[in-house]
C-alpha cells in the first residue's frame, strides 16, 4: 500500500521533530521509509562533519545516494588502510578540468565547506590545514575504533 502525499507530509513532520530533538536514527527511518533524500543527507552530514563518525554517515549517504560523499569515505578508508598495510599511500588525483583555488587568496580565507540547513546558527570558523601525519593518526584512531 503506497503513502498518500498527506501521510507523507505528516511523517516528514515527525522526522524532522525527532531530528531536532537528537532522535536521529528514529528520524532516519522515517526519511527512508518515504525517501526522503534531503533529511537522509543531513543525517550522514551530521554524523560526517559533527560526529566524525563516517561508517554511520556511509550508511544515511547510501540510502540517499549521495554518491559524492561515498565515495569521498570509500577513498578516506582505502587511504587509512594502505597506512595500516605499510603501503604508500594512494592519493586520488584531481578530476580533470579542476581548477585550483587562486593563488592570491590566502588558504584561510577559502571554506571547507558550506553550512549545513541544521546549523546555519553558527558561524562558519576557517578550518586549519590538518598535516598528512595527523591525518593518519586520526584515520588509524578511527579504524581501530570502529573496528
Amino acid at each position: 500500500m503506497a503513502l498518500t502525499e498527506e501521510q507523507k507530509t505528516q511523517l516528514l513532520r515527525k522526522g524532522n521533530q525527532l531530528f531536532n530533538e537528537g532522535r536521529f536514527f528514529e528520524a532516519g527511518k522515517i526519511f527512508t521509509t518515504i525517501g526522503y533524500k534531503d533529511g537522509l543527507i543531513r543525517l550522514g552530514d551530521y554524523f560526517f562533519f559533527d560526529k566524525e563518525m563516517p561508517l554511520v554517515a556511509y550508511g544515511f549517504y547510501r540510502n540517499a545516494g549521495h554518491a559524492k560523499m561515498l565515495d569521498r569515505i570509500g577513498d578516506s578508508f582505502v587511504f587509512a588502510l594502505e597506512c595500516l598495510l605499510g603501503k604508500e599511500p594512494h592519493l586520488p588525483k584531481p578530476a580533470t578540468g579542476a581548477r585550483k583555488a587562486p593563488n592570491s587568496l590566502p588558504e584561510e580565507s577559502l571554506k571547507i565547506r558550506s553550512a549545513n540547513p541544521y546549523d546555519t546558527a553558527r558561524p562558519l570558523v576557517p578550518q586549519k590545514v590538518e598535516s598528512k601525519e595527523n591525518k593518519i593518526e586520526r584515520a588509524m584512531a578511527m579504524l581501530k575504533k570502529h573496528s
